[in-house]
């Protein structure tokens, strides 16, 4: 196997590269604006530890239908449910309201060493239920729609099993 070749001013052009890159990335974040996440306005209606359970308004243009189902939106554990409703006009959240449905959504927090023992079993069948169970109050229904998505789409899955 042939010796590695290093050559001295490869090196140090490659090291003046990486530095400018390093110092323009941290000028482009200084300079940037702060950026808010989700753009339809919602409301928490329950919190259980890290838990928040939102309701996003109806939109005004929107026809409500009074007999439209509650759709709870149950998201990964460790993805931040915000990327449902990043953009105006690419939203799946805003898409949803603007039909008349009903929108709800899972924000399970942010997990810490606090969780460490919180199961599977506990997010499905204690924090999901619980979630589902206000909705049903709420609304006055039996069922409710789920749509889960990444790891959320595992748990509704597992939930209405």
């Amino acid at each position: 196997m042939a010796p590695i070749e290093l050559k001295p001013e490869k090196l140090i052009e490659e090291v003046v590269d990486y530095s400018r890159k390093l110092q323009s990335g941290v000028e482009r974040l200084c300079a940037a604006d702060t950026v808010t996440a989700g753009v339809s306005p919602r409301e928490a209606i329950y919190r259980e530890d890290k838990l928040t359970l939102y309701h996003y308004l109806p939109d005004a243009s929107a026809t409500p239908s009074s007999d439209a189902v509650p759709l709870l939106i149950v998201y990964a554990l460790v993805n931040r449910p915000y990327m449902a409703d990043l953009q105006a006009d690419r939203s799946t959240i805003k898409n949803l309201l603007a039909t008349g449905q009903p929108v709800y959504l899972i924000d399970w927090g942010y997990p810490d060493s606090a969780d460490r023992f919180v199961t599977l079993d506990d997010y499905i069948n204690g924090y999901l239920d619980r979630c589902v169970d206000r909705l049903r109050e709420r609304h006055g229904v039996e069922q409710i729609n789920l749509l889960g998505i990444c790891q959320g789409g595992a748990m509704s899955l597992c939930y209405t099993a």
